[in-house]
C-alpha cells in the first residue's frame, strides 16, 4: 500500500474512532487521486467495535483493512497486547495471520485501535489436518527472543490480563499463569473454599508432578510461541483457497508436548481456559468443570481423599 495513505488512514482512525455500533460510514478527503472509499461496521466483539476499510490508491488499486477500536482504562494496554502478539506471530509465520498494520490512542479521546489486513474467511470448520500442520509449523520454527517462556508485554485474554513475565522454568511460569487467571476468577465470582483448597493443592502438588518429569532424564523444554486462546471463532479459511488463518491472540511463548502423560498435562493446561472463561462469563458451569479437573488430578497424583459436601460461595467484592 502507498505509505501516504498508510499514514492518512492511520491519521484518519486516530481522529475519528468508530462508536459501539460503528452506524456512520466513514470517509476522508485524501489527496487528490486517493481515498478511503468505505468503511462499515464488520463482525462481533464481546469486548470492542470492529470495522471493516476500504481505500483506493491513486491508480485505482483497492486495499481492504479490519481494525478494532478499544474503549476504557485498559484500552491502551490491551491493544498493545494484541498488537505486539500478532506481530510475533505474522514474523514468525506470516502465511497463516493477517498482517498487523498499525495500533495506537485515538485522538479525540482516550480510545485505542487496532489495524491489520482484512481477509475473506468464514468460520466453516477448517481442515483438521491443515490446521494441524500449520500450528505444529508455528510450534517448531518459532524461537524465544530470550529463550525463556513467557513474552515481552501483558497479553490479554479477552478483556482480562494474564500473567506472561519471562521466566526460565515452564513449571515456574504455568504456575504462575495459572494463579493468576484464578486471582482474576475471584475478583469476579467470589472465593469458594473448596476450590480454593483444590487450586492450592493443584498448584502445591499437580504442577510439579507433570511438569517437572519434562525435565526428567537430562530433556529440555523448548519455549515455543503459540496463539494463547485458539478456539473455532479465532480460525477461518479462505473460501476460494481453503488457506487457514489464526488471529485475535494472546500469545505467549510456551512449550512443545511430548506424548507421554499429554492427557494429563491436557487437562491441567484446561483448568487455565475454563477458570478464564468464568472470570469473563459469570454463573457458567465452567467453573464447577475445572473443580472437577483439580479433583481428578489430585485423586490421580496426590492420593488425598476429598471430601464430597459443597461450600457456598462467599462474595469477598462485599467485604472490607
Amino acid at each position: 500500500m502507498n505509505q501516504s495513505v498508510f499514514d492518512l488512514l492511520i491519521a484518519h482512525i486516530s481522529r475519528f474512532a468508530f462508536d459501539s455500533y460503528l452506524r456512520v460510514c466513514v470517509h476522508l478527503a485524501l489527496p487528490e487521486g486517493q481515498e478511503v472509499v468505505s468503511a462499515e461496521r464488520y463482525g462481533n466483539s464481546a469486548w470492542a467495535s470492529t470495522a471493516s476499510i476500504t481505500v483506493r490508491d491513486s491508480d485505482g488499486t483497492l486495499h481492504d483493512y479490519f481494525v478494532k477500536v478499544v474503549k476504557g482504562k485498559l484500552a491502551g494496554p490491551r491493544v498493545l497486547g494484541e498488537f505486539s502478539c500478532m506481530s510475533a506471530l505474522y514474523k514468525t509465520m506470516p502465511s497463516i495471520v493477517p498482517a498487523p498494520r498499525g495500533s495506537g490512542k485515538c485522538l479525540d479521546s482516550d480510545d485505542y485501535f487496532f489495524l491489520c489486513d482484512y481477509l475473506d474467511i468464514d468460520h466453516r470448520q477448517p481442515d483438521p489436518m491443515r490446521l494441524a500442520e500449520s500450528i505444529s509449523e508455528l510450534h517448531r520454527i518459532s524461537v524465544s527472543p530470550t529463550g525463556q517462556f513467557g513474552f515481552h508485554v501483558t497479553p490479554y485474554d479477552g478483556k482480562l490480563p494474564l500473567v506472561a513475565k519471562w521466566d526460565s522454568n515452564w513449571v515456574s511460569f504455568y504456575g504462575k499463569l495459572l494463579e493468576g487467571v484464578y486471582k482474576l476468577d475471584i475478583q469476579i465470582n467470589g472465593h469458594r473454599k473448596r476450590l480454593d483448597d483444590a487450586m492450592k493443592i493443584t498448584l502445591d502438588k499437580v504442577v510439579p508432578r507433570l511438569l517437572n518429569r519434562l525435565y526428567e532424564e537430562g530433556r529440555t523444554v523448548k519455549p515455543c510461541l503459540i496463539h494463547g486462546d485458539l478456539w473455532e471463532e479465532k480460525i477461518g479459511t479462505n473460501p476460494p483457497m481453503g488457506n487457514i488463518y489464526i488471529f485475535d491472540s494472546c500469545a505467549y511463548y510456551a512449550h512443545h508436548e511430548p506424548v507421554k502423560e499429554y492427557d494429563d498435562r491436557n487437562r491441567l493446561y484446561s483448568l487455565k481456559e475454563k477458570i478464564m472463561y468464568s472470570a469473563h462469563v459469570p454463573g457458567t458451569k465452567a467453573r464447577e468443570q475445572a473443580l472437577e479437573d483439580m479433583l481428578y488430578l489430585i485423586r490421580k497424583f496426590v492420593n488425598q481423599a476429598w471430601p464430597s459436601d459443597r461450600d457456598d460461595y462467599v462474595n469477598m467484592r462485599d467485604e472490607s
